[in-house]
């Protein structure tokens, strides 16, 4: 009975949270009509930097604008793409991607974006063909896919095609290289062909073989777990601190051809991201990041700069390795070990997984400039090695701790009497998440350039995406009371 009560309301509470979100739409409907207008007026009156930017480049008699079509123009990232390449001179079509389940007959935010030349909403399930359209209609010379709702293979696959049949070059993988990457135990297999410092990853089913992979990488430290282990099992640490230690702990191991185990190498010194624009086997974009926060002064020392430039070499090895058949946006996960010698300590880089497209370009693009000239180098006849100087090693800071509104403990404590606690917290950080936006102007969409993507997307294209959400979760509610009467 109690487990009934939770789950009604927390359904109640998701549909609050649909109201929610169209009440405060509609709440600050005129304080964003007042920042909207002041900021038209403002640009009116003073030419921006963009602007300017693109009259410049105009300007220059030996400048020839490209045409760049941009899909998921509705992301953040998508538009960041939009304003950088229109700021630079170049035309911009923008498309929409809309899946079967939702299809709203308005635009996106970043369908509004002035830096559009045109606007287009393709459906999922007619990807290829319209794209392929959209191309030779507008004479694209570059496509950039940004969309979410299209998978990498999909882009691949579609990127392939485009290239045989138009002079358009599209910024993704082809579909073998797509493949190999997405899955870690051939991209593992590739990076040992290719000769590249993979993380060792062993499938153990003896005791003997533990101690020979132990034996012959005697500074590595390792985690084991059962094959077939759930995610909060525990893992066990290898090798211990004495030899002996570690033989009595590997001796109760249970281990034979039924029950294997996975020995990966554990790395002692941090977890990192290098998020990557490769053109034509050469790196022309690169930003490294920690994969979470744990030191607030990241980026700021010259040995955080060593590190970043040792990443760049290595990320510019494995680009060279992939050849000129390699374009794509590419965040690869790097491990940072230390190996001991006789008389010295080094720090080593080990390449674990990677992640490809849209994600991989949000992340790179994230409080980074849009690195327009690396896109272009996709329309030379040669490949073209850029100079280290024009591609900067980007340290991404720590993310910085985002205002609260409320003790998050102390709430969610509160609601824990009539919600679950995981739905607890979860209701308070997406609220603070909904309404922090709104008071510290903290939205990906917002720029004094072109604020109205911004606008669009808070007060019309989201609401009625809330009233759409509220109206199927009603009529499917509907449906399932009257199956069960």
């Amino acid at each position: 009975m109690k487990t009934f009560r939770a789950a009604s309301v927390e359904g109640l509470c998701r549909v609050f949270w649909h109201i929610f979100r169209i009440s405060l739409s509609i709440g600050l409907l005129f304080l964003d009509n007042s920042i909207l207008l002041a900021t038209i007026l403002l640009a009116r009156l003073h030419s921006t930097s963009s602007s300017n930017r693109r009259q410049e480049a105009l300007q220059d008699v030996h400048f020839y604008p490209k045409t760049v079509l941009i899909t998921g123009i509705g992301t953040s990232s998508g538009l960041a793409l939009a304003r950088a390449w229109e700021a630079a001179g170049h035309r911009v079509v923008g498309v929409d991607v809309t899946d079967l389940d939702f299809r709203l007959p308005v635009r996106s935010g970043g369908g509004m974006s002035k830096t559009l030349v045109a606007f287009y909403r393709v459906p999922k399930d007619h990807y290829l063909s319209r794209i392929l359209d959209i191309i030779q209609r507008e004479k694209v010379d570059i496509w950039i896919p940004c969309s979410p709702k299209a998978s990498a293979i999909e882009d691949a696959t579609a990127g392939q095609v485009v290239e045989r049949r138009t002079n358009c070059k599209c910024i993704a993988f082809d579909p073998d290289t797509t493949a190999c990457f997405r899955n870690t135990d051939t991209f593992r297999q590739y990076l040992t062909e290719k000769k590249l410092p993979v993380l060792e990853h062993h499938q153990v089913q003896s005791r003997d073989s533990i101690h020979k992979i132990l034996n012959r990488s005697p500074s590595k430290s390792y985690h084991m777990r059962r094959l077939s282990s759930g995610p909060k099992e525990a893992a066990v640490i290898l090798p211990k601190r004495t030899l002996s230690k570690t033989y009595s702990d590997v001796s109760e191991i249970q281990i034979s051809q039924e029950i294997p185990w996975v020995l990966q190498q554990q790395p002692r010194l941090g977890e990192f991201f290098a998020d990557v624009l490769v053109i034509r086997g050469y790196v022309h974009a690169i930003k490294v990041r920690l994969v979470e926060a744990r030191s607030p002064h990241w980026g700021a020392s010259r040995l955080d700069e060593a590190l970043a430039k040792a990443v760049h070499q290595l990320m510019q090895k494995f680009a060279e390795k992939g050849g000129s058949r390699l374009t794509g946006h590419l965040s690869v996960r790097l491990l940072v070990d230390e190996e001991f010698e006789a008389s010295s300590v080094r720090h080593t880089i080990h390449i674990a997984d990677c992640v490809l497209g849209a994600v991989a370009l949000e992340n790179l693009l994230l409080d980074a400039r849009c690195p327009v000239k690396g896109y272009l180098a996709v329309l030379s006849r040669e490949p073209t090695e850029p100079t280290a100087r024009s591609v900067p090693t980007t340290l991404s800071p720590s993310p910085r701790s985002r205002p609260t509104i409320v003790d998050h403990d102390l709430v969610a404590s509160f609601l824990s009497r009539f919600l679950s606690l995981g739905f607890a917290k979860r209701a308070v950080a997406a609220l603070e998440a909904e309404v922090i936006p709104f008071l510290f102007w903290k939205d990906a969409q917002f720029s004094t350039d072109d604020p109205l993507p911004w606008w669009w997307h808070v007060h019309v294209y989201q609401p009625l995406r809330e009233v759409w959400q509220l109206m199927r979760k009603t009529r499917e509610a509907g449906l399932t009371e009257t199956v069960a009467r």
